[in-house]
């Protein structure tokens, strides 16, 4: 038998989709936490991201924990100051979670009002515990031409949640929940007003391939889950689409597949982790259940792990209902917003089409969406095109109305 390796976890993302369907034709007071001071000492090194036991109580968005974040790959000029935060959000489960991420701090005086506050959702790194910005310095975007470096320059705090299940241990990620990651982004930006009380309500968020996907949950879940904050807008560049027939191709046994058998089994373990309805070991072949154990362990962004190829991934007869369920529970063409939404897309990327489909879709529902496509961008955004979407982040910080509704 043939196998293959799994593909880069930076490439899968951008692909999954294209393939996919080119095969196929509370009652909780969710107030901003107020300051509460802790007596536990500050975990070193890694031992910060074990959650305590039992959990401390709060409501979501209360900070469990917190840090200076500091590391020499850090390239971020712009006056400002970074904690590593953990925070309690909420798990698939409805019960309370531990969850990590990044605040980073403009210095200086706060404008009359207060600062705004952006989050940051980062595409997909990988699905164990240490794939995540809080512990990979080198992609937490602290550099001069990041999404981050550029809205301190205007003055927003800037959140980066981990995801449930990355960065804290014994916690596995719900890869492409979209309540998970609403969850996790909405629950960071309420820590922000723990670790800096001048941050204001006024909210944005940005993101991009998962982060995309993250970022348009967000928006969907913000006026029941999250209504103090006052959200102005949503930059999905690029988001995950398309993910929910990837099962579907691959139980036609298509040798096509093969290359993307890595990313069937991430969404597989991801779903496995949000509902335990979703069973692993009743979907998928000896080999193939043990390469998907072995994605939780693996070096982030690696690729290492040994798959076998399309026809041998899933049992025959395997019955796909639970994982069809529950991905299709999650697919982008759900997240519906009340907010206005900017959809950049590059042209040399595998989901451009599809992502023009999303944007006619999510347009057809009421979505207030502008997408600007760029036909010499990859799947993630840079230069120029950054810069617009940034300063259209700005211009819905300001109030500027949008003039244009489901702009192509």
């Amino acid at each position: 038998m043939r196998l293959v390796r799994a593909p880069r976890w930076g490439v899968t993302c951008a692909i999954v989709a294209g393939l996919a369907l080119s095969g196929c034709s509370s009652g909780n007071d969710h107030r901003v936490p107020k300051a509460r001071a802790t007596a536990a000492p500050v975990p070193k090194g890694d031992a910060f991201y074990d959650p305590p036991e039992p959990l401390p109580p709060g409501r979501p968005g209360t900070v469990i924990r917190q840090r200076p974040f500091a590391s020499p790959e850090l390239k971020l000029t712009q006056p400002s100051h970074t904690s590593l935060v953990m925070y309690l959000s909420t798990g698939t489960d409805g019960r309370p979670v531990a969850a990590t991420g990044l605040v980073t701090v403009p210095d200086g005086p706060a404008p009359a009002g207060g600062r705004p506050v952006a989050a940051v959702d980062h595409g997909t790194m990988g699905i164990g515990s240490k794939c995540s910005p809080s512990r990979m310095p080198a992609f937490a975007g602290l550099e001069d031409t990041s999404a981050v470096a550029k809205l301190l320059a205007r003055g927003f705090v800037v959140v980066q949640p981990d995801y449930i299940g990355l960065g804290v241990t014994g916690i596995r990620h719900p890869y492409l929940n979209g309540k998970s990651a609403a969850y996790a982004t909405l629950d960071m930006l309420r820590a922000a007003h723990r670790i800096d009380p001048a941050t204001s309500t006024t909210t944005l968020v940005y993101g991009g391939s998962q982060g995309g996907h993250a970022a348009l949950w967000s928006a969907h879940y913000a006026p029941a889950y999250a209504p103090e904050f006052s959200l102005k807008g949503v930059v999905a560049n690029a988001p995950a689409v398309g993910f929910e027939w990837m099962p579907a191709l691959f139980s036609q046994q298509s040798a096509t597949a093969t290359p993307y058998a890595g990313i069937l089994l991430t969404l597989i373990d991801g779903a496995s982790a949000a509902d335990p309805a979703v069973k692993p070991a009743e979907l998928l072949t000896p080999k193939a259940l043990a390469a998907a154990h072995r994605m939780w362990t693996e070096p982030c962004m690696s690729g290492e792990t040994v798959i076998p190829p399309a026809k041998d991934i899933l049992r025959p007869g395997a019955d796909l209902e639970p994982l069809n369920a529950a991905l299709k529970a999650s697919a982008t063409d759900l997240a519906t917003s009340k907010v206005p939404v900017l959809l950049p897309q590059g042209g040399d990327d595998v989901l451009s089409n599809l992502n023009q489909t999303l944007a006619q879709e999510l347009c057809d529902k009421g979505v207030n969406l502008e997408f600007k496509f760029y036909a010499d961008q990859g799947h993630t955004i840079s230069d120029g095109p950054l810069d617009e979407a940034i300063a259209w982040m700005e211009a819905r910080r300001a109030g500027t109305p949008v003039t244009a509704n489901c702009k192509f």
